[in-house]
């Protein structure tokens, strides 16, 4: 295992403590490369749609430069679709995740 553990002094203690450890660290390598980067379980459609919403923002930028450089360049449709994308999205992550 990597890194240090804090163990308690009582023993059964001790062990749950290590094997959790165990089987957050086994979690971890089954995950894959995009496990890694999205997360997993709760997390996991939070990070994908911050991920979308880093891209989207990342395109309107590069959108914008690209119509200040080339203005005959007719931009204004796909630039108001990634505000779509990116209210939508800002929406999902700061909406309410349960329904009363």
């Amino acid at each position: 295992m990597s890194g240090n553990l804090n163990l308690p002094k009582d023993k059964d203690l001790a062990v749950h403590v290590i094997n959790g450890a165990q089987a957050k660290e086994q979690l971890v390598m089954k995950m894959g490369y995009l496990g890694r980067i999205f997360g997993s379980g709760e997390e996991k459609s939070g990070n994908i749609a911050g991920g979308v919403l880093a891209i989207s923002i990342a395109a309107v930028l590069f959108l914008l430069w690209l119509s200040a450089a080339y203005p005959e360049a007719r931009l204004s449709e796909a630039i108001a679709g990634f505000f779509t994308v990116i209210t939508t999205t800002i929406g999902y992550i700061f909406g309410r995740k349960t329904s009363e």
